[in-house]
């Protein structure tokens, strides 16, 4: 056991001081700060919310995020390629060394910002707090309302004479300051007690916004609390589903997807409405035998708009007796029953995949070869003029079992893997499904 977990902190600290080394020089004028995380993945509080405070930070587009995963690696050398330490170790960083090198580090110009985890060394009871802003005109607070609520278990702080209170709570005399320590800025933040109070709106907006003025000593991130990055519109996606069985699971497969924006799920019975203006992508996970003629009419309509289709794993028996879909739509399908002399096809669960991506597509692109466990379709009926994307040498298997359809103008992705959740929780499948979801949006070329 302990050999086990002397090899996890040797990982850990080779994490560290990779991070230190991709740091590189202090920031300059209108370049992203450099931030490096502080925290300890076994701990309560900082564990559990170092992901949610990296997210934050790194949708801003302000902010370049590193994380250090052995707090009492700490040293002066490490951490003098950032503009901002965020201390979030529960108790880990006891001991003069370590206190010392972050000292040196704010008093050298940086910024530091210690957060909840930092701050409180056992737990406490939610409360819902009032939250005052007591500096409006703080570069930090500018902007933000005079007052918000929060469902939090603030941490105790202890002020000190150079301490400046920006937020206050009731029974509180501050859950946020910040002081000079030398040529440096420190932030002390009492809220954000687990990655829940972490989903407040004005509190992401203030951490963002003090994480900015830690790390140059002003902010020029939006009031509003926007990203400063250009806009681009969420995909508009639609994930049609029904006439078979399948695990909830597969809903988390767009988790981690930030380009969607709200997605939702429907019936084929969506599609005997106009689709264009809606959708840029559609997501097929259901079994229908056979489109009426108002949806045949709305998804030809979708296809030939230059819209996208990805078909998944079952979805490949829909529509069987529609030649345009299967032949020159997806390319490819699962034969119900055997026809001109050729058997039906046939299914095996629980297959191993030794799967092998084709270079230079952006379906396949961040891919390497891969093993996954799923489900097996042999004998599909294909079109000769698909683009195969993933290969596999199982003999319970066509080899081909990813591709691009036929059509030269349309954007339709089909892929038969995706039975249960070996394929929706496995990274590389996952990534398989995100780039096509992008590719047939048009987001890829």
């Amino acid at each position: 056991m302990n050999s086990r977990k002397n090899r996890k902190w040797a990982v850990r600290l080779f994490a560290c001081l990779l991070a230190a080394t991709a740091a590189g020089p202090a920031i300059a004028a209108g370049e992203v700060a450099r931030v490096l995380i502080v925290s300890d993945p076994g701990a309560r509080d900082g564990g559990g919310t170092t992901p949610v405070l990296r997210r934050i930070l790194e949708e801003t587009g302000a902010f370049e995020v590193r994380v250090c995963e052995v707090p009492k690696a700490v040293t002066m050398g490490l951490l003098s390629g950032f503009d901002l330490v965020i201390d979030n170790a529960p108790g880990s960083l006891a001991g003069d060394d370590v206190v010392a090198a972050l000292l040196e580090f704010a008093e050298s110009g940086k910024g530091l910002i210690v957060t909840h985890a930092a701050l409180e060394a056992s737990p406490r009871s939610v409360e819902f707090l009032e939250v005052e802003v007591a500096k409006p005109d703080h570069p930090i607070t500018a902007g933000l309302p005079a007052r918000f609520k929060v469902a939090d278990a603030p941490a105790h702080l202890t002020l000190d004479h150079r301490d400046e209170i920006l937020l206050a709570a009731p029974g509180r005399e501050s859950v946020l300051t910040v002081s000079k320590q030398g040529e440096g800025r420190v932030i002390r933040i009492a809220l954000g007690h687990d990655a829940a109070a972490l989903q407040e709106a004005t509190l992401i907006r203030t951490f963002a916004r003090a994480a900015q003025w830690a790390a140059t000593g002003k902010v020029t991130l939006p009031e509003d609390g926007q990203s400063r990055k250009a806009k681009v519109r969420p995909i508009r996606g639609l994930v049609i589903t029904g006439g078979h069985f399948h695990e909830a699971a597969f809903f988390q497969l767009f988790a981690g997807m930030p380009e969607l924006g709200y997605l939702p799920v429907e019936p084929i019975d969506a599609a005997k409405s106009d689709l264009r203006g809606k959708y840029d992508v559609l997501i097929l996970y259901d079994f229908t035998r056979e489109p009426d003629d108002a949806m045949k009419k709305n998804l030809r309509d979708f296809v030939e708009a230059g819209k996208g289709v990805v078909v998944l794993h079952h979805a490949l028996l829909d529509f069987q007796r529609w030649d345009w879909w299967c032949n020159e739509v997806v390319g490819g399908s699962y034969r119900l029953s055997s026809e001109g002399g050729k058997p039906s096809s046939a299914v095996k669960d629980a297959q191993d995949f030794y799967l092998t991506p084709k270079e230079g597509h952006p379906i396949t692109a961040g891919l390497e070869p891969f093993h996954l466990v799923d489900e097996a379709y042999r004998r599909m009926r294909f079109s000769d003029k698909i683009t195969p994307l993933l290969t596999t040498d199982n003999p319970a298997s066509d080899p081909c079992v990813a591709w691009v359809g036929p059509g030269p103008s349309y954007r339709v992705a089909a892929i038969q893997l995706g039975h249960g959740q070996t394929a929706f929780r496995h990274p590389s499948y996952r990534t398989l499904v995100h780039n096509a979801i992008l590719w047939a949006a048009g987001r890829t070329k």
